[in-house]
């Protein structure tokens, strides 16, 4: 009776223990020529599965949509081709991958596996670019037309955020933007 008494105690101060606070980082970047970009915190304790639903790039319009996707390492990606050509789609970056040419209507899937910046490529239409960014947590958000962005559910403590656009330079890449993020918020504005 003793050992129940105990367990059910144990279980009733898990269940009332206060859940680390989680806010959104909010504010703009500020890019030249005002290209896309992706910000992301570079850094955050803990493992984060890849979500279980594939993400998806389309082919349309001879171009990739999304142009640029954040994503989680492990995550796998469903390209269609919704185009009444031909695609192709392939990436020189990492581990690097071919995935063929198909048709109007269907689809290939790709699972990334190391962290880091993927060009999409069509071989057949070379002006088709696109960018997939692969990263070790789900804190990231790719920014407005405006340079605004916010990104949720990220825990109180001090942060790194980094950013992703394609005109920046790798010394740009490479540079780190400290926010604090308390009782539910904090806040960045970035400009290169």
């Amino acid at each position: 009776m003793k050992f129940l008494f105990a367990r059910a105690t144990v279980l009733t101060t898990l269940a009332l223990a206060p859940l680390a606070a989680a806010g959104t980082i909010t504010g703009t970047v500020k890019v030249k020529g005002d290209q896309p970009a992706v910000v992301y915190v570079e850094t955050a304790t803990g493992t984060f599965a890849a979500p279980k639903a594939h993400a998806r790039i389309d082919q349309k319009g001879m171009q990739f949509i999304p142009y640029l996707m954040p994503i989680v390492v492990g995550t796998t990606v469903d390209f269609a081709n919704n185009d009444a050509v031909n695609h192709n789609v392939f990436s020189p970056d990492n581990e690097g991958y071919n995935l063929g040419t198909w048709p109007k209507g269907e689809s290939k899937t790709y699972t990334f596996k190391k962290l880091g910046t993927y060009t999409q490529l069509c071989s057949i239409h070379p002006e088709m670019e696109a960018f997939v960014v692969v990263l070790s947590n789900p804190y990231y958000a790719v920014a407005d037309k405006d340079g605004k962005f916010s990104i949720a559910d990220v825990p109180d403590g001090h942060y790194s955020l980094k950013v992703f656009s394609k005109k920046l330079k790798k010394a740009e890449k490479d540079k780190k933007f400290p926010v604090d993020v308390a009782k539910g918020s904090g806040s960045a504005t970035i400009t290169f």
